[in-house]
């Protein structure tokens, strides 16, 4: 298969047991991680020094990236069981297997992806992508292109 074809829906459900069980595995870690964050802020007395505020503020960062990771999860999850992964929200085309097993939590298509607006801490919406040409040289697209995230978790830049 080349990375330009798409998968068709039965080709998709071969694969959707080995996706199911990652995003499990993935949602457990999540869950994981998220507990100890979260017990590690409760019982963190108020910040003393600078050191110990920045450390602080990066452990309540790594919480809320925790956290949205997981309601990715959970919302992939609820996809696959309600019969709706592996389609693109903004154009509703089939997205490549290649990138469902990439990246499973995704729902954009490369070509809507590329169109999203800079991350700015919300979830895009189908209502959200700009079709607007990219201006500018090759560098500064490249350089945009490595400064925002692609979909909001660090691992989701791995493309």
């Amino acid at each position: 298969m080349t990375l330009a074809q798409h998968v068709s829906p039965e080709r998709l459900t071969d694969h959707l047991p080995a996706l199911r069980a990652r995003l499990n595995q993935q949602r457990r870690f999540r869950a994981q991680q998220l507990a100890e964050l979260d017990a590690e802020i409760d019982r963190a007395a108020a910040p003393t020094d600078a050191a110990e505020a920045a450390r602080h503020e990066v452990t309540i960062k790594l919480a809320a990236a925790a956290r949205h990771a997981l309601a990715d999860i959970e919302e992939t999850l609820t996809l696959i069981t309600t019969g709706r992964y592996g389609r693109c929200r903004g154009c509703h085309t089939e997205i490549p297997l290649h990138l469902l097993q990439t990246i499973p939590t995704t729902q954009w298509c490369l070509n809507c992806r590329r169109h999203l607006p800079a991350f700015d801490g919300s979830r895009p919406t189908r209502g959200h992508l700009t079709r607007t040409p990219l201006q500018g040289t090759r560098r500064d697209l490249r350089r945009n292109r490595l400064q925002r995230p692609i979909w909001g978790h660090p691992h989701d830049n791995q493309l």
